[in-house]
């Protein structure tokens, strides 16, 4: 299962069924004021599978699948691979329910890419171990690659209490942190990122600054998306917001003068105060550089004087644009054999 299959869905999207998580609202987060760390998003995963109807329509049977389970029954939890041993203590219901099919899906996939929070809950109480929570089908997509994908925060951040893994690829090398910046998604980035009870002491800087398979943390992405709200919890929650893409060496400034991005351009140069004004890529380039010609270039101008690669930029502009113009006016073509 995944976002770019066009199939007919395995699970009816109910969308007024009780999740019994308590979550409570996802404030959304301003662009002037992000808020102190006591507005992040909070939450406890509860799970109740009692329902009034005898027959939910949910494409599982849960009378026959959960029968023989006893949900008041801890679950074991393990950090690495189910033994054989565990797996032999694992009801044969619970082996089905996360059992991969041709697609590499499970139940869990199938639940997360629906944004059905009744049967992702059920699904995270009877995991046996939170590995399987990281199963990755042939798009190498795991449930929380597909819930961000699908926009439920909801979800995303049941699966983050329950322990997925954030750092994990797909095959273009994106984590569900570079989804939801691709996607514009705060809410989900939020969901992923706000501090849980669960798990106090993990760190974040080595996820924030991943890189995909094109050489992009997650602030390159929202800069090439141009949605400065996503940029700014990004930088809010720790992001490197120098840290150079790996094709051309470009930080997200100068991602963002390149683009003629003013909004962007103007946030990163005048509220961010880490920001490398006079950062160079691997051509030498600065962001300054880059805004020339664009509607980005007189924010520059007040950070001209003063700055002390302002007249090797101006240097290394006039002898570029000299040999560009002498390329183009030249009528002979140039032997390359």
């Amino acid at each position: 299962m995944s976002a770019q299959k066009n199939v007919d869905t395995k699970i009816p999207d109910d969308g007024n069924t009780d999740s019994g998580f308590l979550s409570g609202p996802i404030d959304p987060l301003d662009s002037g004021d992000l808020g102190a760390p006591s507005d992040r998003i909070s939450g406890t995963v509860t799970c109740d599978i009692t329902s009034e109807e005898e027959n939910p329509d949910s494409g599982l049977d849960l009378c026959t699948s959960f029968s023989n389970l006893d949900l008041n029954t801890p679950l074991p939890t393990h950090s690495t691979s189910l033994s054989d041993k565990t797996q032999l203590q694992i009801p044969p219901q619970t082996r089905l329910l996360f059992k991969q099919d041709a697609d590499g899906d499970t139940q869990l996939h199938i639940a997360a890419v629906h944004g059905s929070e009744k049967f992702v809950g059920i699904l995270i109480h009877l995991c046996p171990d939170k590995s399987l929570l990281n199963l990755q089908n042939d798009y190498r997509h795991t449930p929380l690659h597909l819930a961000v994908m699908g926009g439920y925060a909801v979800v995303v951040k049941m699966l983050v209490i329950a322990g997925a893994s954030l750092d994990v690829r797909d095959v273009c090398g994106r984590t569900p942190l570079h989804i939801a910046a691709e996607t514009r998604d705060v809410e989900c980035l939020k969901a992923m990122l706000a501090p849980i009870e669960e798990q106090p002491h993990r760190k974040l800087a080595s996820v924030l600054n991943q890189k995909d398979f094109n050489g992009q943390t997650c602030v390159h992405v929202a800069a090439n998306a141009g949605h400065l709200k996503t940029l700014q919890t990004l930088v809010y929650y720790g992001a490197d917001i120098n840290a150079k893409e790996g094709l051309a060496g470009w930080t997200a400034l100068h991602i963002a003068a390149r683009r003629g991005d003013t909004r962007t351009t103007q946030y990163l140069l005048e509220q961010c105060s880490d920001v490398a004004r006079s950062q160079r890529d691997y051509g030498g380039r600065t962001p300054r550089r880059l805004a020339r010609r664009t509607k980005c270039e007189r924010l520059f101008a007040k950070y001209a004087d003063g700055d002390s690669d302002t007249d090797d930029d101006d240097d290394y502009d006039s002898e570029g644009d000299t040999l560009f113009e002498k390329l183009l006016s030249n009528p002979n073509p140039i032997n390359v054999a």
